[in-house]
């Protein structure tokens, strides 16, 4: 069969962009495959206003008058549909309905967005790297002074307890500055070749005292070969911050799902825990450097953990799953 030939259903058919036709009364008229698979299948004889949600009001009104409409956006579902439609014409001249195309943009705005937070963070970065510096020489200075001061009289004086609370505080902002300059550092990765389980065991074993403490049933699932190349102490920093950040959350008796695996393109990493989960509002922000809903906490450590697999040309993602929360990592694997 020759191509001028071709039968041109066939190639709507075929088309991996969605293809809509409408009527004067807005009604849809013909869809292709992929227009119903991102809108439902039983699109047809449907009005396109009460399939196509969240579009600007009167906007194909607009279009049914002889208006182009370019990249314009909705919501179908988990889905966000890319949107362009154009006026068709009959003999007459006259409108006699509309084109309208349709793609699913999600993973190209997700992108995106990934692309824009990765720039805020960087310049966030080296901030503060120069706050970092800035704090810790005086810092310094300030807590040996106070350290050279004579302690005079009992434990019970103000003088020792103004004292004591100084020393305190000046170690929690030790701390936070030592976070700060973790989160900073941008040094060239050392890839080698290691092993994720090698790894799960260091974690657990360096909080076994804590779990045992807190009764906290630890599930490993590790399957397969999980030999990737990875920067060791970086991802042994991303498991830590993980585990900890889900002992915290659970308490007492709770249990935690460690889950690596290997899938077709990537390195997937699980960290599960039965907590209370993560606020949906909440969600968006956990990432963003120093938010956090803990009273001790400095709102760095699973910023740290995301530069980290950034750093890694990975993803990481936070969701609710079940009781608790679940942070999923996706590592590129790399020969």
């Amino acid at each position: 069969m020759k191509i001028k030939d071709f039968n041109i259903a066939k190639l709507l058919e075929s088309l991996p962009t969605g293809l809509i036709l409408i009527d004067q009364n807005k009604i849809i008229i013909e869809a292709n495959p992929e227009a119903k698979k991102l809108l439902g299948r039983k699109i047809e004889s449907k009005n396109i206003e009460s399939v196509c949600k969240n579009l600007e009001e009167n906007l194909f009104d607009d279009i049914l008058s002889g208006k182009h409409i370019e990249r314009s956006v909705f919501e179908s579902g988990d889905l966000l549909i890319g949107f362009s439609a154009s006026p068709v014409y009959g003999n007459n001249g006259n409108v006699v309905g509309s084109s309208i195309i349709l793609r699913d943009i999600t993973e190209i705005r997700e992108m995106e967005e990934e692309l824009r937070k990765k720039d805020r963070l960087a310049a966030l970065g080296e901030m503060v790297a120069g706050l970092a510096h800035e704090i810790r020489n005086p810092l310094a200075s300030i807590k040996a002074g106070i350290e050279s001061l004579s302690f005079n009289g009992s434990e019970n004086t103000n003088n020792y307890k103004f004292q004591s609370i100084v020393l305190h505080e000046i170690t929690r902002l030790e701390r936070i500055v030592n976070d700060m300059t973790v989160y900073a550092s941008d040094r060239d990765l050392v890839k080698t070749k290691v092993n994720l389980k090698s790894l799960v065991g260091e974690t657990l074993l360096m909080f076994s005292h804590e779990i045992a403490e807190k009764n906290i049933q630890v599930k490993k699932n590790l399957k397969g070969n999980l030999v990737c190349y990875v920067d060791r102490d970086k991802i042994v920093t991303v498991l830590n911050n993980l585990f900890l950040n889900a002992m915290e959350s659970i308490g007492e008796n709770g249990c935690i799902e460690l889950n690596i695996r290997r899938g077709k393109k990537n390195m997937i990493i699980q960290v599960k825990d039965d907590g209370g989960g993560i606020p949906p509002d909440i969600i968006p922000k956990v990432f963003i450097p120093f938010f956090t809903t803990k009273s001790k906490g400095t709102g760095l450590g699973l910023s740290i953990v995301h530069r980290i697999i950034q750093n890694h040309n990975g993803t990481i993602k936070a969701t609710n799953e079940g009781k608790g929360a679940c942070f999923t990592i996706a590592l590129p694997k790399e020969k």
